[in-house]
Formats: C-alpha cells, sequence, structure tokens
C-alpha cells in the first residue's frame, strides 16, 4: 500500500477544501493510501484550533484521526529522534519539521505532502519526494 507523509499544512489545506488534498484523503478513506503522521502534527493541529478559541473541535478531529483506519500516528522514537537531528542539522528544518520528515522516512513514505516549500531540500537531495500542494 502506498503511504504518503502528512505535515501539518496536509490537514489544514484539507481543512480549507484545497482539491488535491480532498483527492489524497478520499483516496486514504477508500483504501488506496495510508497517511502516516507524526504525533507532532496532531500537537500542531490542536495549537491551531487553540489559537482560533476551538478547542473542543480540535480535540474531537484529533480523536477521529486516531480512530482512523486509514491514518497511522506514529509517536516519536529514538530512531525518529536520530534522523530528525540530522535533518535538522543538514537542512536547517525546525526541530518541529525535522521530525515530521523523519517520521516520513523512518516510515517508508512514497512522498510526504506539504505547502511548506522549506522541505522540497529533502526532495533535492533525494531523502523524500515531497508534494507541494499549490
Amino acid at each position: 500500500m502506498i503511504r504518503r507523509g502528512c505535515d501539518t499544512s496536509f490537514f489544514k489545506q484539507l481543512m480549507l477544501g484545497h482539491p488535491q488534498a480532498v483527492d489524497v484523503w478520499l483516496e486514504a478513506v477508500r483504501g488506496g493510501c495510508l497517511l502516516i503522521v507524526s504525533t507532532l502534527v496532531l500537537h500542531e493541529l490542536l495549537v491551531l484550533y487553540y489559537r482560533e478559541g476551538k478547542p473542543e473541535i480540535g480535540r474531537r478531529f484529533v480523536s477521529r484521526l486516531q480512530k482512523s483506519t486509514w491514518v497511522h500516528i506514529v509517536p516519536v522514537s529514538i530512531s525518529i529522534a536520530e534522523k530528525s537531528a540530522g535533518y535538522r542539522h543538514g537542512l536547517g528544518l525546525s526541530t518541529v519539521d525535522s521530525i515530521i520528515l523523519a517520521t516520513a522516512v523512518e516510515e517508508n513514505c512514497g512522498e510526504l505532502l506539504t505547502t511548506d516549500r522549506h522541505f522540497v531540500a529533502a526532495d533535492s537531495q533525494g531523502i523524500v519526494k515531497v508534494t507541494l500542494l499549490a
């Protein structure tokens, strides 16, 4: 099965109804791929909802992600932490983004879905294919 890593921005685009994000989501719902999500993405999503004054909606959304058979939530392991440190240093990513990248690599994702251009360096260095949601 195709494994797709998801940055926080993928879910932001999904909530906005971005066609490419919706298509990937529906593909996953139908069993065509598995969405790989770092626990730090859940953290960032919850922060977004707290900032909007809607923490309960955020908690329900994260709970649904956790219960979805087409979403695999990945905690930060020692291996992910080690890879992340290298990506943070080598690519200049933030700690959170380097962990999201390391999670996608550790989980053998075919691509990382994001809107964040700073991940493109990972693609150009052959670490993982990065798909920018336009």
